[in-house]
């Protein structure tokens, strides 16, 4: 898909499925504002492709998803609200962990 055709369908649909293999070229035309790598389901990143705010997730079948949202504030609520979807994948079995602290470590 050419950067102009993305661009366009990003004006017309909210939610874009993509094939995997484009991602570098998507990422090299977008202006990448954050990447987390979840640990478990891939990168999650918010780029900005035109005029849009988008987050760019990973879905298990290898494909994309872009999300167009209404602005950087929204992405950034959209993208923390799925790192805490994760965080119990990440700490096993759906069990919090709760952090040691200790004074001597580290």
């Amino acid at each position: 898909m050419e950067p102009q055709e993305l661009r366009e369908q990003i004006e017309k649909q909210a939610i874009i499925a993509l094939d995997g293999e484009i991602l570098p070229e998507l990422l090299a035309e977008a202006e990448i504002i954050r990447a987390d790598d979840t640990c478990v389901g891939g990168w999650i990143r918010i780029l900005v492709i035109g005029e849009h705010f988008v987050v760019q997730e990973k879905v298990p079948d290898g494909d994309i998803l872009i999300r167009r949202l209404h602005s950087r504030e929204a992405a950034e609520r959209f993208v923390e609200h799925r790192l805490s979807a994760y965080q119990p994948l990440w700490d096993g079995c759906a069990c919090k962990i709760e952090d040691h602290e200790d004074s001597e470590i580290g």
